[in-house]
């Protein structure tokens, strides 16, 4: 409701303050109209008097885009901050790992998701990294679709095993998959915000690339110590995230509570990767020197990733809904362990 508030009193805001610099803009169209035509008949002036007067009027179309964007992403960002209270106040203290919203309701006792983990380590690192020149924040725009997809693979290979390998009914593969296409759809996303950046900061990109004699002396602040216009830096969002992959292919459970934790850990796991994206992007708007344009492609990514994480929140209910009666078996066993285990195959 705060959110649809603030939407209307932007819409608001942009249309009062346009239709008022239109009066004053049709009024100077007017007189640079009159004036036009009576230069143009006298043969002073050339005949587009009309066109340069219409600017005027479109000031306040100008005006009125440019107040709605800017109350718009300030609710924008209220609204972020309301529903997801916990992701900026963690990154201050990358030392304490985050507490899942989740209750821990798998069988088996108090297992932790190696996914959730391994996302919650990324995430660490990843608050504590300061990117020391602008060639190193291109570097994270640029790897945030490798590192999107290092983390869907693991969702991928979760899908794959519980429709080949674990005694799981098919139903919650296709659960997995769904979050998977999710992530999928951020990574898509994610390969926008590279190019965006190249074309939005082609110039200042250029210095790097095609530096002119004494490029330097255009510098802000003074020359770096070494010189150089080395390009090649690395994405360390792609090596904080690639390792999330590589684990989890090599990871086997042994048991189905084990299962069960990684299905419960998933949402905590990818609202640990979407904390990361939500990170660069509100440094991207308070620190780096980029365009606007570059955060709300971030935002865009940070979204997708949330309603993954809303979507994976499904699975350990439809879990337990689906696997009952041998959910049962370990959380009720008839006539005591030893009893129930005369079952076991």
């Amino acid at each position: 409701m705060p959110f649809l508030l603030r939407t209307a009193g932007a819409t608001l805001a942009a249309g009062t303050l346009g239709a008022l610099v239109y009066i004053p803009g049709l009024l100077l169209r007017g007189i640079a109209a009159t004036f036009g035509g009576l230069f143009r008949w006298l043969r002073l002036a050339p005949r587009n008097g009309k066109k340069w007067g219409a600017r005027f009027t479109r000031w306040a179309v100008t005006v009125s885009k440019w107040v709605f964007l800017k109350l718009m992403r300030r609710a924008k960002a209220k609204y972020a901050d309301a529903v997801r209270p916990d992701v900026l106040t963690d990154f201050p203290e990358p030392g304490r790992r985050t507490k899942s919203i989740w209750p821990t309701d798998h069988f088996g006792g108090d297992l932790v998701s190696v996914f959730q983990l391994e996302t919650e380590g990324m995430r660490e690192a990843y608050a504590r990294y300061e990117p020391p020149m602008m060639l190193a924040v291109a570097a994270e725009y640029w790897g945030l679709p490798e590192g999107l997809t290092s983390t869907g693979e693991a969702i991928r290979q979760l899908a794959i095993n519980t429709a080949d390998k674990y005694p799981a009914d098919a139903r919650m593969a296709d659960l997995v998959a769904e979050v998977y296409a999710l992530l999928h759809q951020a990574s898509q996303k994610a390969a926008e915000v590279g190019p965006l950046f190249a074309k939005v900061h082609e110039h200042d990109l250029r210095r790097y690339e095609e530096p002119r004699p004494g490029e330097h002396m255009w510098n802000i602040l003074e020359r770096r110590q070494d010189g150089s216009f080395d390009q090649r830096q690395p994405s360390h969002f792609v090596a904080v995230t690639q390792d999330i992959a590589h684990v989890y292919a090599r990871y086997e459970p042994g048991h189905m509570n084990q299962v069960a934790a990684e299905f419960e850990g998933i949402p905590a796991g990818i609202d640990n990767v979407a904390a990361a994206v939500q990170l660069l992007q509100v440094r991207s708007n308070e620190k780096y020197p980029v365009d606007k344009a570059i955060v709300d492609a971030l935002e865009d990514v940070h979204t997708l990733l949330l309603k993954a994480a809303s979507a994976a929140q499904d699975l350990m209910p439809n879990f337990r809904r689906l696997h009952a009666p041998d959910i049962a078996r370990h959380e009720a066993p008839r006539n005591g362990v030893e009893a129930e285990g005369m079952w076991d195959v």
